[in-house]
C-alpha cells in the first residue's frame, strides 16, 4: 500500500512539474514575442516621428515661400494700382504668384494632413506599447494571458504605419486647391 501511495504521489509530482515547467515555457514565449513587438513599436515611432519632423520643417518652408509671394503680390498690386481679381490676372507677374501660392497652400494642406497621421499612429502606437507592457505583468501573475488578437491588430498597424511613412510626403496634384479668389481676398486683407 504504501508502494503505490509513493507511486502516485511521485506521478502527480512529475505531472505537477511537468505541466509548470510547460506554463513557464510558454510565458517565456510570449514574453519574448511581446519584448520584441516593444522594439517593433519604438522602431516604428522613431520613424514616424523622424518623417513627422521632415513634414513639420518642408511645411514651414512652403508658408514661408506663399508668405513672400503674397507681399510680392501686394506690392505688385500696389505699384501698378489694380483693385480687381480680374484686372490682377492681365498681370502676368501677379497671376503666375497667384497660381504659385495656390499650389503652395495645397502642398501645405496636404502636408497638414500627412502631419496629423503621423501624430495619431504615435499616440496609437504609444497605447500599444502600454497595452503590451500591462499584458506583460498580467503575464507574470497570471502565467498566461490572451494575446493573439493584439498581436494581430498591431501587426497590421505596424504595416500601415511603416507603409504611411515611407511613402512619398508630397505628390503633385492639382486636386483640392483653394480657389484664387479666396487668395486674392487673403491678399488684399494682408493674411
Amino acid at each position: 500500500m504504501d508502494r503505490n501511495r509513493m507511486l502516485r504521489t511521485v506521478c502527480v509530482i512529475g505531472f505537477l512539474i511537468g505541466t509548470l515547467g510547460t506554463g513557464l515555457a510558454a510565458e517565456d514565449s510570449k514574453s519574448q514575442d511581446l519584448n520584441r513587438v516593444l522594439v517593433d513599436i519604438k522602431a516604428a515611432a522613431k520613424m514616424i516621428n523622424q518623417r513627422t519632423a521632415l513634414a513639420e520643417e518642408v511645411r514651414q518652408k512652403l508658408a514661408q515661400q506663399a508668405d513672400e509671394l503674397k507681399a510680392e503680390i501686394h506690392l505688385e498690386r500696389c505699384r501698378v494700382t489694380v483693385a480687381s481679381l480680374p484686372q490682377a490676372r492681365q498681370i502676368s507677374r501677379i497671376d503666375y504668384n497667384l497660381r504659385l501660392v495656390q499650389r503652395l497652400l495645397g502642398y501645405i494642406d496636404r502636408l497638414d494632413h500627412r502631419i496629423d497621421f503621423f501624430r495619431s499612429a504615435v499616440h496609437t502606437l504609444e497605447f500599444y506599447r502600454r497595452q503590451i507592457r500591462d499584458d506583460m505583468l498580467m503575464l507574470k501573475t497570471l502565467n498566461d494571458v490572451d494575446t493573439a488578437s493584439l498581436m494581430r491588430q498591431l501587426g497590421a498597424d505596424l504595416d500601415h504605419f511603416k507603409n504611411q511613412a515611407s511613402q512619398p510626403l508630397l505628390t503633385a496634384s492639382s486636386s483640392g486647391l483653394r480657389p484664387i479668389e479666396t487668395i486674392w481676398g487673403d491678399v488684399l486683407q494682408g493674411k
